[in-house]
C-alpha cells in the first residue's frame, strides 16, 4: 500500500509467551501499528504453537465471528469490545532444514475490520483512538495486532490476496475487462475501453454499510474518491490529481469490504508496446483522504 502517510509494517504480538525473546518481524525501522480503515479486509498472521495444518477454511456473508477454532475481538479508546468477522482461515508451514527439519505452522486468518472502528482524522483536537485486534484460537489467548485507525488505507487488490475470492493463478491486480477476465499481458487492454479496479481500505460509504454482512445490490457510492491515468511505461501508482473518479466508486454488490471503480483507457494507442524490458504502459491510480494505491497495467499498443 503507498499513502500520503507512511505505510505501516504488519506485526503479530503473540500472549502468553512472558520471559522468551520473541522475533516481531525485520527490516530497518521500528514496528509500528498497522493503518486500517472501518471495513477494511485484512490478513493476519498467527502461530499457535504446536498446531497441526488444517484445510483451509472459508465463510459467506453474513461472516461468523468464529471460524475454524479462531474468534478476534477489537478493542479501541472509543467505545466498547467489539466481536470481528472472520472471512477465512488459512494454514501454511514455514520449514528450516539446517540439521533437524524444524517446521512452524503460520495460520492466516483474513478478518474485515468493523465499520465501528473510530479514525484519527489529523488537524483535529480530539485524543487519539488506540486500537487493537486481539486473536483467539480455541477460546484461548492467541495474538494481539496493535491497530492505527484510519479514514482509509487503499490497496488495489490482487489475483493472489484472500479478499480477491480467486481461483490460484498468476498474481495480477484485479483490473477487469466488462466480461470480468483479468487484464494481463496476455489479455491486454483496448485503448477506450472501461476496466474495473476492484479495492479494499476506502473506508466509510456514504450510506451505513453493514460488518460482515454482502453488499446490497444497489452497491452504496462512496465519495471523495480521485482517480488518475498514467501513460509512461513501467511506471509506478502516485498521488492521483484531485479529480474525482468520473463514475464515482461504490461498494461490490454481493461482496464484503470489497470496493470498485471504473475509468477509461485513452483511445490514443499507448507510446510502446509491452514486452521484454516494459512490463506495462498505463498505470492507473486511486485516492481518498489519507491514502491512494494503484496497479500497472498493459494496453494493446496493435489496436487501431
Amino acid at each position: 500500500m503507498r499513502g500520503i502517510w507512511a505505510a505501516a509494517s504488519l506485526f503479530v504480538l503473540p500472549w502468553g509467551l512472558q520471559g522468551q525473546g520473541i522475533v516481531l518481524g525485520a527490516g530497518y525501522s521500528t514496528p509500528r501499528p498497522v493503518d486500517v480503515a472501518p471495513g477494511q479486509v485484512i490478513t493476519v498472521y498467527v502461530r499457535i504453537p504446536g498446531k497441526t495444518p488444517a484445510d483451509p477454511t472459508k465463510a459467506s456473508p453474513p461472516l461468523p465471528t468464529a471460524l475454524a477454532g479462531f474468534s478476534a475481538l477489537l478493542r479501541q479508546s472509543f467505545g466498547g469490545p467489539l466481536d470481528v468477522p472472520l472471512v477465512s482461515v488459512a494454514d501454511s508451514q514455514s520449514c528450516s532444514n539446517l540439521g533437524t527439519v524444524v517446521c512452524d505452522t503460520i495460520t492466516m486468518v483474513t478478518v474485515q475490520i468493523p465499520y465501528e472502528l473510530t479514525p484519527n482524522v489529523p488537524g483535529t483536537m480530539l485524543p487519539p483512538n488506540l486500537a487493537r485486534l486481539d486473536v483467539s484460537y480455541n477460546g484461548a489467548a492467541a495474538s494481539s495486532l496493535f491497530l492505527n485507525p484510519v479514514m482509509d488505507r487503499v490497496h488495489v487488490l490482487n489475483s493472489c490476496d484472500v479478499a480477491a475470492n480467486l481461483p490460484p493463478g498468476d498474481c495480477l491486480p484485479v483490473i477487469t475487462h466488462s466480461d470480468g477476465s483479468l487484464v494481463s499481458i496476455r489479455n491486454q487492454a483496448q485503448p477506450g475501453e472501461v476496466l474495473t479496479v476492484a479495492m479494499v481500505g476506502l473506508g466509510w460509504a456514504v450510506e451505513k454499510a453493514l460488518t460482515g454482512a454482502a453488499a446490497p445490490d444497489w452497491g452504496p457510492l462512496v465519495d471523495g474518491v480521485t482517480i488518475g491515468i498514467t501513460t509512461r511505461v513501467n511506471a509506478a501508482p502516485d498521488l492521483p490529481d484531485p479529480a474525482p473518479a468520473a463514475s464515482g466508486a461504490r461498494l461490490r454488490p454481493g461482496s464484503v469490504g470489497v470496493y470498485e471503480v471504473k475509468f477509461l483507457t485513452p483511445s490514443a494507442p499507448p507510446v510502446a508496446a509491452c514486452g521484454g524490458a516494459v512490463r506495462s504502459n498505463l498505470t492507473v491510480s486511486i485516492g481518498r483522504t489519507a491514502s491512494y494505491d494503484g496497479a500497472a497495467i498493459c494496453v494493446d499498443a496493435s489496436a487501431q
